[in-house]
């Protein structure tokens, strides 16, 4: 019995850290219908803000209070601009279903959620500004847009690798 751990005999914790997840297959899916290949989706968080209150009397001691939300939660997303004759997400939009980021394994396995390894729900999402790569006369480049989403909450799906 030297060598257990905390996941010995155990089959509810399972992660052991030995299989690291890479985040170069990924894609966005918006309003459960279109499928976007992205270029990069930037940093996303999902952050409380807190006033710190001295207690009175002891000056060693401190209150952590939630503060009401004072800015959107937003989720950058630099996508190859195409030929589609649709924009899935035009400014201004205010999307129905959540926009779920989907994080995969291997390329090319989007189809089967058994296959994906992790999964973001953003729920409330409004497109509130789109930017546009810079065209240069002088060097061939792709075009790149930025899709900024604000949204009201983040879940984590975890789906089991298996």
């Amino acid at each position: 019995m030297a060598n257990r751990d905390v996941t010995s005999d155990n089959s509810l914790v399972l992660n052991k850290g030995m299989n690291p997840l890479v985040g170069f297959n990924f894609i966005l899916r918006v309003e459960l219908l279109f499928d976007l290949p992205c270029k990069k989706v930037r940093a996303f968080t999902r952050e409380n803000e807190y006033e710190i209150i001295q207690e009175g009397g002891l000056n060693d001691y401190v209150h952590m209070r939630r503060k009401p939300i004072s800015k959107p939660f937003t989720l950058e997303v630099e996508r190859y601009v195409g030929v589609d004759y649709l924009d899935p997400l035009p400014n201004g939009a205010e999307l129905a279903l959540p926009v779920m980021l989907i994080v995969s394994r291997y390329p090319d396995n989007f189809g089967d959620p058994g296959g994906w390894a992790r999964t973001y729900a953003f729920t409330g999402c409004t497109v509130i500004k789109k930017s546009y790569g810079e065209l240069d006369a002088e060097r061939a480049g792709l075009m790149v847009d930025v899709t900024t989403l604000a949204y009201r909450e983040m879940v984590v799906l975890d789906i089991p690798y298996g």
